[in-house]
């Protein structure tokens, strides 16, 4: 399914792991509950996708245009999501524990990814830059939640010393 236009597609918790979805256009799609697990999206445009408690664990998000997607929720525990944008991306509450986010764009000052509530326990984040708003779970028990300048300053220690926490 490679370069697929999925845009606009209704595909509630369609199972689409291993799946080959490289270069698909999943734009305005409604992914919700679906599983993506081990699934390609590298360079896929998600652009207003709805995928609230859908799974993406161990999936490969290189280079995925997330902007303005709706992902309260979503797992995505060992996915990579390397040189990913998420302009206004809602992850309130997901999990993204050992997720590689390096080099990507997490929102800008004025269209930051909410963050709240996330798991980010083993995440890397060298190279990346934006905006965030948290607080995020840093520990594996979930119980370290962190804000504010703390969370940018465990963002820098992490590797990502150009995000900035606005909320």
């Amino acid at each position: 399914m490679a370069g697929a236009c999925l845009a606009n597609s209704h595909l509630v918790d369609v199972r689409f792991e291993e799946a080959n979805l490289g270069d698909a256009d999943l734009t305005n799609a409604e992914l919700r509950g679906a599983d993506l697990s081990f699934a390609d999206l590298a360079k896929a445009e998600m652009v207003g996708c709805s995928a609230g408690k859908a799974r993406f664990r161990s999936a490969r998000l290189f280079s995925v245009q997330l902007d303005d997607a709706v992902l309260e929720g979503v797992y995505l525990s060992y996915a990579i999501l390397n040189s990913a944008k998420l302009y206004r991306t809602d992850l309130r509450g997901a999990n993204l524990e050992f997720a590689s986010l390096r080099w990507c764009t997490l929102g800008g000052a004025t269209m930051p990814a909410v963050l709240s509530g996330a798991r980010m326990f083993g995440c890397q984040f060298e190279g990346a830059n934006g905006a965030v708003v948290g607080p995020v779970f840093v520990d594996e028990a979930a119980t370290r939640s962190l804000g504010g300048g703390e969370l940018e300053e465990w963002l820098s220690t992490q590797g990502a010393e150009g995000v900035q926490v606005v909320g």
